[in-house]
């Protein structure tokens, strides 16, 4: 734990005998060694003065470790590279790739040397607008122009986990980018609904049940594409409808019920199977999907999408919400957080408005259109008679006016009750 600076003196002596006596600031670092610096000779630097350099030290040794120990805090280059290693075990590949581009974008603009407790948050925020404005984009491989505003957020957020591991491991005292605010608009939810017949029309152009197997995984499943080429026969339950599924993103496993429309899609590729065949996708080369499937979209007639497998992915998630299984059950199925579904995959469009104008919510509500009791209060039949009146259009207007009369009178009278008479109260008399 960091100590106070304290001022000591120091005796110096010359070739020709003469003594000097000098001011220094001392202190222990992290490692528990002792460092010192002299401020001046004691003739010449009061000791007011000498005090004031105190001060300046503890507070400069406070905001800035790496002069507390110098040799404690790494350079960015170092610290990245350690960062990098570390979490190769804990999260995936794309996650690393993504994590290795901040760090190249954090060298272009402090360089390889800086120490990062010598990072500020006004260095961070220059950081961001360096990043928006497109000054930083010379260490990419393609040049592309400036980042989208959701780019710069990504690298932003990045940034803040790579320092925020910095903390944790007491190398600098705060996160410089823990205060950056992320500017995204709320994302753009524009994916195309795959219906059921188009999704017949692409089952019908696919070459080999390969290729249907990994489309019914991904629409009737919601499984992700490495999951689906991943998945095995033993961790399809026929007796049970479900499969298991271990998920490269988070390194766990899930159960996902296995849908009566995926079955009869799964049991043909089973049947065609080939003798100790153990992957239930075959014959889909995993880097030329996107190619592949362009290729089917075009003799299904049907326009390719932007995201392929994200998009049958949403779609599966939003069948699910729609036919009213619960939301975190859903979430579950998907493996990935309800905040993830709300943000990214879940929308509000005909698909859902055609279901809700079909569906039920209560039988209760099929009776709201009943014979009225005649022992309900005239105020309750006159409010069941107006969610009826659409059936009786020739109703005669006078009998209705009438009503409304007698009901308005004996509101009235219902009212003036012999407690309170023209507004005033009866126990004030």
């Amino acid at each position: 734990m960091f100590r106070r600076v304290s001022i000591a003196t120091q005796k110096t002596k010359t070739a020709d005998g003469v003594v000097y006596r000098y001011w220094q600031l001392r202190w222990y670092g992290l490692d528990g060694k002792r460092y010192s610096e002299s401020i001046g000779r004691i003739d010449k630097v009061s000791r007011r003065q000498a005090e004031k350099r105190r001060v300046a030290k503890e507070m400069e040794l406070q905001s800035s470790p790496s002069k507390l120990t110098p040799s404690r805090v790494p350079t960015l280059a170092a610290f990245s590279e350690a960062y990098i290693e570390a979490r190769k075990s804990e999260v995936a590949a794309g996650t690393i790739e993504l994590h290795e581009m901040t760090i190249r974008y954090l060298k272009a603009q402090f360089g390889d040397e800086r120490l990062i407790d010598t990072i500020t948050r006004f260095d961070a925020r220059a950081f961001k607008t360096a990043l928006a404005k497109g000054d930083l984009v010379r260490v990419n491989e393609r040049k592309h122009g400036a980042p989208t505003p959701a780019t710069v957020d990504l690298h932003i957020r990045n940034a803040r986990t790579m320092f925020n591991r910095a903390v944790d491991d007491d190398l600098i005292q705060f996160n410089p980018f823990d205060r950056l605010a992320g500017g995204v608009a709320p994302t753009e939810k524009n994916w195309h609904y795959v219906d059921a017949a188009e999704f017949k029309k692409l089952l019908a152009a696919c070459p080999h049940n390969g290729w249907r197997a990994l489309l019914g995984l991904c629409r009737l499943a919601g499984l992700r594409q490495g999951e689906a080429l991943a998945l095995r026969w033993g961790q399809v339950d026929w007796e049970g409808n479900r499969l298991e599924v271990w998920a490269a993103k988070t390194k766990r496993k899930r159960i996902v019920p296995l849908a009566p429309e995926l079955l009869p899609i799964l049991r043909a590729a089973f049947k065609k199977a080939a003798e100790g065949q153990v992957y239930v996708v075959t014959g889909v080369a995993h880097p030329n999907v996107w190619r592949d499937f362009r290729v089917i979209c075009k003799h299904a007639g049907v326009k390719h999408y932007a995201k392929w497998c994200h998009t049958l992915r949403k779609n599966r998630e939003g069948d699910w919400i729609t036919a009213g299984f619960p939301f975190h059950v859903v979430a579950d199925w998907m493996g990935h957080s309800p905040e993830v579904a709300r943000q990214h995959y879940l929308r509000v469009d005909e698909h859902n408005m055609a279901a809700a104008s079909k569906q039920v919510i209560s039988p209760a509500w099929t009776q709201i259109h009943a014979p009225v009791d005649p022992k309900q209060s005239v105020q309750t039949q006159k409010w069941t008679q107006i969610a009826s009146s659409e059936e009786n259009p020739q109703r005669d207007a006078s009998s209705q006016d009438q009503e409304s009369k007698e009901v308005e009178e004996k509101a009235g009278d219902g009212i003036r009750t012999h407690d309170v008479q023209l507004g005033k109260l009866a126990f004030y008399h």
